[in-house]
């Protein structure tokens, strides 16, 4: 395998990948990407100390940086499958719940590493990547769901979902019901609260309410997590968006 250059994403895609079996075990640390390059041959013919001079150079932030673009390989994944449907749901809401159960049983195999990432994306420093991250899985679900709009409800729609979509991911965590049948009836009274967008006259009031729901969980980093987003949202519905990241 080459090093990795600015345009070679693919080579990094693939450090993250073969890491993600050591994150439940290290975390998302250098240590785990090092066990991960060594199960695919990365660079075999160099020093540990110099392979991971290779990874610092190329994942400034370390572990967000890690989770940031094992977060785009699911949204990709999702996006593929989810186009390549024969018989796609024909309402919104219907789309939207696809596309989340699809996400969950993708990483199915990654849920400890999931957990993990996230007491590291609850860290103050991460709180504005952890955000973005979270905005850019629920644009698009969004936009595969089909979504044109352009007004503020653009916004609205995104920031709901966020609540939606986390509350679900951390009641996931946890199911160890058959077939995840417990976390798809979650996400089905999390998405009645979907539908209600429209008559909402204060939809961040709405996503605290959400958060409401999360009472069977007992992940307290990511109750933790999710209180974090919430006071994320606070903070900027009064500011330009586009502007906060």
């Amino acid at each position: 395998m080459k090093k990795i250059n600015k345009d070679n994403q693919q080579v990094k895609a693939d450090l993250v990948k073969a890491m993600l079996s050591h994150v439940p075990f290290d975390g998302w640390t250098w240590k785990a990407m090092e066990q991960g390059a060594v199960d695919i041959n990365f660079e075999k013919n160099i020093t540990e100390k110099q392979r991971i001079k290779i990874y610092k150079l190329h994942f400034n932030n370390g572990g967000i940086d890690f989770i940031k673009l094992f977060v785009e390989i699911v949204d990709k994944a999702v996006e593929k499958d989810f186009i390549s449907l024969d018989n796609k749901p024909e309402r919104i809401p219907e789309k939207i719940k696809k596309l989340i159960l699809m996400r969950l049983n993708y990483c199915i195999p990654y849920k400890e590493s999931i957990r993990s990432s996230l007491s590291l994306m609850a860290f103050p420093k991460n709180s504005k990547k952890s955000m973005k991250i979270l905005y850019n899985t629920c644009n698009s679900i969004w936009r595969l769901a089909g979504d044109k709009s352009t007004d503020f409800s653009f916004y609205t729609k995104r920031f709901s979902l966020a609540g939606v979509y986390t509350s679900t991911l951390l009641y996931w965590l946890d199911d160890v019901s058959l077939n995840q049948l417990e976390t798809e009836r979650f996400l089905d009274r999390r998405l009645q609260d979907i539908s209600m967008i429209s008559k909402i006259k204060n939809p961040f009031n709405f996503i605290k309410n959400i958060s409401n729901n999360v009472n069977p969980l007992r992940d307290n980093m990511g109750i933790n997590l999710l209180s974090k987003v919430i006071k994320s949202i606070t903070k900027i519905k009064k500011t330009n968006f586009s502007k906060t990241f």
